[in-house]
């Protein structure tokens, strides 16, 4: 039959290897879950930078759309400013021409007057030097 000795050493023999086994698994398991963290972490350190940098890169964006908005702003308000100078201006030579004629006319007008005073005053017996004094005396 079977030694007991030798059952006895195949069974510690037994025993120490799955000791031996099972050590080994829980080292390997643990430094696997210790390896699976530092990886964690380190995902989660590269997703944070990259998360940060998306954010400097959106405020960059920001910051040059705003510039850009405002730039557009500015040029539109300077077109508009610029077409209302021109409108101005034209305004501005219309009535220059409208006064100057209106001022033509009364000049006219009123050298028809004189001259209608001037034989007024030369058939009422006034002198045509009398008058003269007197238009100069006016002027």
């Amino acid at each position: 039959m079977v030694d007991t000795a030798f059952l006895t050493t195949v069974g510690g023999l037994a025993t120490g290897a799955f000791g031996a086994y099972w050590t080994v698994r829980t080292y390997f398991l643990k430094r696997q879950d210790e390896l699976a963290d530092r990886q964690r972490q380190a995902l989660e350190r590269a997703q944070a930078e990259i998360e940060r940098q998306k954010a400097e890169r959106q405020k960059e964006l920001d910051v040059y759309a705003a510039g850009k908005t405002k730039e557009y702003a500015a040029k539109q308000d300077f077109n508009h400013l610029l077409r209302k100078y021109d409108a101005l201006n034209a305004n501005l030579t219309i009535l220059h021409d409208f006064q100057e004629k209106r001022a033509s006319d009364i000049e006219a007008d009123l050298r028809t007057l004189m001259q209608m005073m001037q034989l007024l005053l030369v058939s009422a017996g006034q002198s045509e030097t009398a008058v003269m004094r007197y238009l100069k005396r006016e002027e």
